[in-house]
């Protein structure tokens, strides 16, 4: 006769529980592997400039026309203690919001030409006209590598830029050409970082003067 038992087996729960374990020992050794691997990575680290400009050089080729300003780029110059957090933030919030990307230098040189062209004859872009000639001149040597100095300050044009996009005269400007010069701007603003060398006491005055009056109104 067979007899019927309330108690559950007990098989069952033992082999659960010993799973449990066996699991939670696996993740256990898992993470010391992992922390052990971290440990014994070398870390890449540059001693000079010169370095992390090579090292920036192979990974985005900076010196080729079709190089973007891209948000992983201001990433890296960040990573590489070129730039600043804060610098890094404002930059990547004036790039386009779609695609968090300048347009190729190239794109950009051409735009620039032909917004020159356009606005030759209105009145009151000959200062605006200057800068946008010496900007493309920074662009066709944003590492430095083929001159010792620029025809400007990259930070002044840049300040400048900003100071003529913040005015009335730029409703002369499409939305288009509005952005184009803010790319210009953004590229000038990372030439500046690459080349600190380039500034001079009397590029920093002047500068600050164009901070602190409009000079396109």
């Amino acid at each position: 006769m067979q007899i019927l038992s309330s108690y559950p087996k007990a098989t069952p729960v033992v082999e659960k529980e010993a799973n449990n374990i066996e699991s939670a020992k696996e993740v256990e050794r898992q993470n010391v592997e992992a922390k052990q691997n971290a440990k014994t990575e070398p870390k890449q680290e540059f001693s000079t400039r010169a370095e992390k400009f090579s090292q920036l050089n192979k990974e985005f080729d900076i010196t080729a026309s079709n190089f973007k300003i891209t948000d992983t780029f201001i990433n890296r110059l960040k990573d590489l203690e070129i730039l600043t957090s804060d610098q890094a933030e404002k930059l990547s919030i004036d790039l386009k919001p779609e695609i968090k990307e300048t347009e190729s230098l190239s794109l950009l040189d051409t735009k620039i030409n032909e917004l020159k062209k356009r606005i030759k004859n209105e009145p009151g872009v000959d200062s605006l006209i200057t800068i946008l000639d010496k900007s493309q001149k920074i662009l066709s040597n944003l590492n430095g590598s083929k001159d010792s100095s620029f025809p400007i300050d990259p930070s002044t044009a840049a300040a400048g830029l900003d100071q003529f996009l913040k005015s009335e005269g730029s409703s002369i400007l499409t939305k288009e050409e509005k952005q184009t010069v803010g790319d210009l701007r953004i590229a000038l603003l990372i030439a500046d970082k690459l080349n600190p060398e380039q500034r001079t006491s009397a590029e920093v005055s002047k500068y600050m003067e164009i901070l602190n009056q409009n000079r396109y109104t």
